[in-house]
């Protein structure tokens, strides 16, 4: 507990005053003093008897970088205080919003910084934080530390409160304009088997005439046709593996989540194995959030190599490896599109920023 600086003003004031009386004989002054510490008194019990405040966070949802999210602090006090948020390197804040216990709103309230934000508060309040998202990791958001002040203003107490919440920031994904290597695994993964039947089903237009089964379709009563389907020969089982030196774990989680989310376009299963996890063989949106999940905690180390597809992030540049053949990743990918409400971006890239954004 120590003095604020109007606390500090109010004493050097009451401490003039008595040495001004006493040395003068004005005994009037000790009306300055009095209050003083009859204020000092007050405050010291109102701090110590008041209860340590209480803050509770929501949990963001995952990201890319560049994206925003609100981060809403619940904020319990029976004293006004000044909250101190944390912040990660990783994660800007932009601004802050105060909600009243009655509702009425007060704009960019905080006071940003690089380490965080601070906002004034007079007790109970919502504080919403807009933070953009800069890089990929998994991020804590506090401890926060409050500072509370008596009604006067005169003392302050200082505490910082246990407790923080992750931000899951994911890797930089880019689509592939030119897939490569890729291109001899996606058609092997999805060319039909020809000689393993799978099933027949109606016709539908577009069908290749090559898969009309005649005989059975010559037995339906209406005369539609039937085709067949082929079971898939390689029906994904791709493996992604990644390995990084420790200043390079960026450029191998973008470059192993722009491959992965590639494939799963093509609608493969696939699995990822970099050294800080994997993810079995899957498809879909549950092994999309799984594996950029996986790449945005992962850190540097190596794996490894048996897999289909092997990225390496180092000083001499992120390659790729399919097959024996080594190319770097930057003729894979192109540079990030911005694309417009009236030019939707409909790849797999654009497709997961309209979910997670």
């Amino acid at each position: 507990m120590r003095p604020t600086r109007r606390g500090i003003a109010a004493l050097a004031l009451g401490i003039g005053a008595l040495g001004f009386g006493l040395r003068f004989g004005i005994t009037g002054l000790n009306a300055f003093v009095v209050p003083v510490v009859v204020g000092y008194a007050v405050g010291a019990v109102q701090l110590y008897r008041a209860p340590t405040p209480t803050v509770e966070r929501s949990t963001p949802q995952p990201g890319f970088p560049g994206a925003r999210r609100t981060i809403t602090v619940d904020v319990e006090s029976a004293v006004p205080l000044d909250l101190c948020e944390r912040v990660p390197d990783r994660v800007r804040v932009a601004d802050a919003t105060v909600v009243s216990p009655d509702g009425r709103e007060r704009r960019d309230a905080a006071t940003v910084t690089d380490a965080g934000a601070t906002v004034s508060l007079p007790g109970d309040a919502i504080v919403r934080l807009h933070c953009d998202l800069v890089g990929r990791g998994v991020h804590d958001l506090g401890p926060a530390t409050v500072r509370v002040r008596d009604s006067l203003g005169l003392l302050v107490a200082e505490t910082e409160l246990a407790g923080s919440e992750p931000i899951v920031v994911y890797p930089d994904v880019a689509a592939l304009t030119n897939s490569g290597p890729l291109t001899g695994l996606v058609e092997k993964a999805t060319a039909d088997d020809r000689t393993a039947f799978d099933e027949v089903r109606e016709y539908v237009p577009g069908d290749p005439l090559r898969d009309v089964n005649w005989k059975v379709s010559a037995k339906q009563a209406e005369g539609d046709l039937v085709v067949t389907e082929w079971a898939a020969d390689q029906e994904g089982g791709i493996t992604v593996a990644g390995e990084a030196g420790p200043e390079y774990v960026d450029e191998m989680a973008a470059a192993v989540g722009s491959i992965a989310t590639h494939l799963l376009d093509a609608d493969l299963i696939i699995g990822v194995r970099v050294p800080g996890g994997e993810v079995d063989d899957e498809r879909g949106e549950t092994a999309r959030n799984r594996i950029l999940e996986l790449l945005a905690r992962t850190g540097a180390g190596a794996v490894d190599e048996d897999a289909e597809v092997l990225v390496r992030a180092g000083a001499d540049g992120t390659t790729v490896t399919v097959g024996g053949r080594t190319v770097p990743f930057e003729r894979l990918a192109g540079a990030p599109t911005e694309h417009t409400d009236e030019t939707p971006d409909r790849s797999v890239t654009g497709r997961i920023r309209e979910v997670v954004s």
